[in-house]
């Protein structure tokens, strides 16, 4: 079970986390090998560290929570292992990465819910996670599972079978959300649902003067409640906070004064042209937003700066985004480059007085650090929007990196104190946002949930979860 890890402390991630010490990799290749490894690594009390492709950048990428555990790298288990063409399933393992499944899915009656993340990014373990696709909440794509336990057994969640088949949810009580944010045991494999091709594409796009931010926010809210007859997750995005002093940086291209919808609209082309209409009726009183235009993403060319986004609304993912943010060349030198990054994720409202309120909290914590950030909006729901503060810092500025952590944690702090809770975390802040956020009652339950499937700890807390 030893090995030279790939992890050293020496080597930095993208979040400039504080690093781990790391008593060893592994690569297993097949299921068979993860139950060895789990039942050899509770006869020695180690603890093991799953990740899927190490690419959860701004959260800790690869390296683990805590120190001196065996990181387990799923990466070689990248089998389709089934793909249902006349219902719209496919069953994957952790190393199934965007653009292999996307691939997969050409000319077929089927999409995948992409993530505007890299193309070589894991499908399952961004789904764990809940990240948010160009459709949907990923969450929401997570029918079944299959999962390595503490003891070294093999179970299945949703109605997956043993031969990485799914055929619909089982009668009985469903522990597929149970494994989400968890570390219950290790997953292998996932049944996930597809999007059903489109007859249309449209990709929304405007970009609106900073000053109009709550009301666009309010009024994307409203269009949402009040129906969109078409799919797709649209997001308010890139609305900066820039702080009036210190050595702060924003990726190339980003212009402070305006932000940012986008996003998708698919369906029938009468149920894409009734939600345009319905969402510019909703933008009247923004002003700025007069130019919104609803393209035809299928014909939007590569030289063009919306292709990666029209892209992302055909279901085909890119890398090309994160790339120009971070300022690298391949997704390799994310990790090693000189673009610092760090994500916090609340959860917010989508009203005009409760946005404002926010953002106000939000620029007296930016002027405090010195730090700039890029606020978004992901719509996942007609209710509340998935929320992401992104901080880039230049890791050649010697305090850069502290001051990009303390905005993290300071306004992951107010954030919680207007009610709006963080939904995805790093591996520095896991433990706080946990016991913060849950009550007693509920840590209880976690605990003992915990003590029952893992007594021994022998798959290590990850960024949500809490030893027994």
């Amino acid at each position: 079970m030893q090995g030279q890890s790939r992890l050293a402390p020496a080597v930095r991630d993208v979040g400039a986390h504080r690093p781990r010490a790391i008593a060893g990799e592994v690569r297993p290749q097949s299921v068979a090998e993860v139950s060895a490894l789990v039942r050899c690594a509770a006869a020695d009390g180690r603890r093991l560290f799953p990740y899927s492709t190490g690419r959860n950048w701004g959260m800790g990428s690869g390296v683990p929570a805590t120190d001196e555990n065996i990181v387990v790298d799923l990466g070689g288990m990248n089998r389709i292992r089934s793909l249902d063409l006349e219902n719209g399933f496919a069953v994957v393992e952790p190393g199934v990465t965007q653009a292999q499944l996307a691939d997969e899915l050409r000319e077929t009656p089927w999409l995948l819910n992409v993530t505007a993340s890299c193309a070589d990014t894991s499908v399952l373990g961004n789904a764990l996670e809940r990240g948010d696709g160009s459709v949907r909440s990923r969450v929401h794509d997570v029918v079944g599972l299959e999962a390595v336990m503490p003891d070294g057994s093999v179970i299945t969640t949703g109605g997956l079978d043993t031969w990485g088949r799914y055929r619909g949810r089982v009668a009985g009580p469903d522990l597929t959300g149970a494994f989400v944010q968890h570390n219950l045991g290790i997953v292998t494999a996932m049944a996930i649902a597809l999007v059903p091709r489109p007859q249309a594409f449209g990709l929304v796009w405007s970009r609106i003067p900073r000053d109009q931010a709550e009301r666009a926010v309010s009024a994307m809210g409203a269009f949402l409640r009040r129906g969109n007859p078409a799919e797709g997750l649209l997001r308010v995005r890139e609305l900066s906070l820039v702080p009036s002093r210190g050595e702060w940086t924003l990726p190339a291209g980003v212009d402070p004064e305006l932000f940012t919808i986008v996003g998708p609209l698919i369906g029938s082309g009468e149920t894409v042209r009734l939600a345009e209409e319905l969402l510019r009726k909703a933008l009247l009183e923004v002003e700025g937003a007069e130019n919104l235009q609803v393209l035809d993403a299928t014909a939007i060319r590569p030289d063009d700066p919306l292709y990666n986004r029209a892209l992302m609304a055909q279901g085909i993912p890119t890398c090309t985004g994160v790339h120009k943010a971070l300022g690298v060349g391949s997704c390799e030198q994310v990790d090693s480059g000189r673009m610092g990054f760090l994500a916090l994720l609340p959860q917010l409202p989508m009203d005009a007085r409760s946005t404002e309120n926010i953002l106000q909290v939000l620029r007296a914590s930016v002027e405090v650090n010195g730090t700039a950030g890029l606020l978004e909006w992901n719509l996942v729901s007609r209710n509340l929007a998935n929320g992401v503060l992104q901080i880039f810092f230049d890791r050649d500025v010697p305090d850069a990196p502290a001051r990009a952590h303390r905005l993290r944690q300071e306004a992951g702090a107010l954030l919680r104190g207007y009610g709006c809770v963080i939904y995805r975390s790093d591996i520095d802040n896991s433990a706080a946002d946990v016991y913060a956020q849950s009550s007693p009652g509920t840590l209880s339950m976690l605990h003992r949930l915990k003590g029952a499937f893992d007594p021994g700890n022998v798959i290590s807390p990850g960024r949500y979860s809490i030893s027994a």
